[in-house]
C-alpha cells in the first residue's frame, strides 16, 4: 500500500476513540482498545521487517495514541475504585501484636492504651488508640516501619456509638457522637488487632447502658 496512506492510522484510532466509544460497553471498550494497541505493535514489527520506515512510524503514533487515549479514559475510574474499595494501609503492621501496637501508642500519648489499630479514614493513614477518656487519633508513619507519629486529634470516648462492619480484607466501622451529631468511618485490617478494638467499643458502649 503507497506510504501516503500510512496517516489514516490515525484517523482510524480517533474515529474508534469518538464513535464507537460511545456505541459499546466498557469491557467492549476496554478490549477492543487493548487489541487495538496489539494490532499496531504488530504491524509495527511486520513494516520494520519489510524496511517501510514511514508505515513503522505511522503504526508506531497510533499505537502511542490508542493507549494514551485508553489511559486517559481508565485512569480517573482505576484511581476511584482503588480508593473506595482498596483503602492503602501499610502491610507493616501485619507483624505486629497488639499489645506492641499499644505500647507504641502509648509512648506518644502518655497514658496506658486499652487497644489500637491502625484505620483509614477517608484518604488518610491513621491509627486510632482507646486510652482513658479518649479515642486518640495519630498519625501513622510506617511506610517503611511500624511507627507512630504525633496525636491529630483526640475525640471523647463517652456518648461514642459504634458499628463494625466484618468483612475481609478490611472491617468497616461508624464511629458517631448523636448528641453532637458528629461521625466518622473508615476501615482497619481485619484480624485479631481489629477485633480486639472493636470490642473494647462494645465494652464501653455497653457500661453505659
Amino acid at each position: 500500500m503507497p506510504d501516503r496512506y500510512a496517516p489514516a492510522l490515525f484517523l482510524d484510532v480517533l474515529a474508534f476513540w469518538f464513535i464507537l466509544r460511545w456505541l459499546l460497553r466498557e469491557r467492549a471498550i476496554l478490549l477492543l482498545g487493548r487489541a487495538i494497541v496489539l494490532m499496531m505493535v504488530v504491524g509495527v514489527l511486520g513494516a520494520l521487517d519489510e524496511h517501510r520506515y514511514l508505515w513503522a512510524s505511522c503504526f508506531a503514533g497510533s499505537a502511542a495514541l490508542a493507549w494514551a487515549l485508553l489511559h486517559r479514559w481508565r485512569g480517573p475510574h482505576r484511581r476511584r475504585l482503588r480508593r473506595d474499595l482498596r483503602p492503602r494501609i501499610s502491610r507493616a503492621w501485619r507483624h505486629i501484636t497488639p499489645s506492641e501496637l499499644a505500647t507504641l501508642c502509648e509512648r506518644r500519648i502518655g497514658l496506658r492504651v486499652d487497644a489500637a489499630v491502625p484505620a483509614a479514614i477517608a484518604e488518610d493513614q491513621v491509627v486510632l488508640a482507646l486510652a482513658g477518656d479518649g479515642l486518640w487519633v495519630l498519625e501513622n508513619e510506617s511506610w517503611r516501619r511500624t511507627e507512630v507519629g504525633r496525636v491529630l486529634a483526640c475525640w471523647a470516648r463517652q456518648g461514642l456509638v459504634t458499628h463494625v462492619e466484618h468483612s475481609r480484607p478490611f472491617e468497616g466501622f461508624e464511629l458517631s457522637w448523636p448528641q453532637r451529631g458528629a461521625l466518622v468511618r473508615g476501615v482497619m485490617p481485619a484480624g485479631r488487632t481489629a477485633d480486639l478494638f472493636a470490642g473494647h467499643l462494645v465494652a464501653d458502649e455497653l457500661a453505659l447502658r
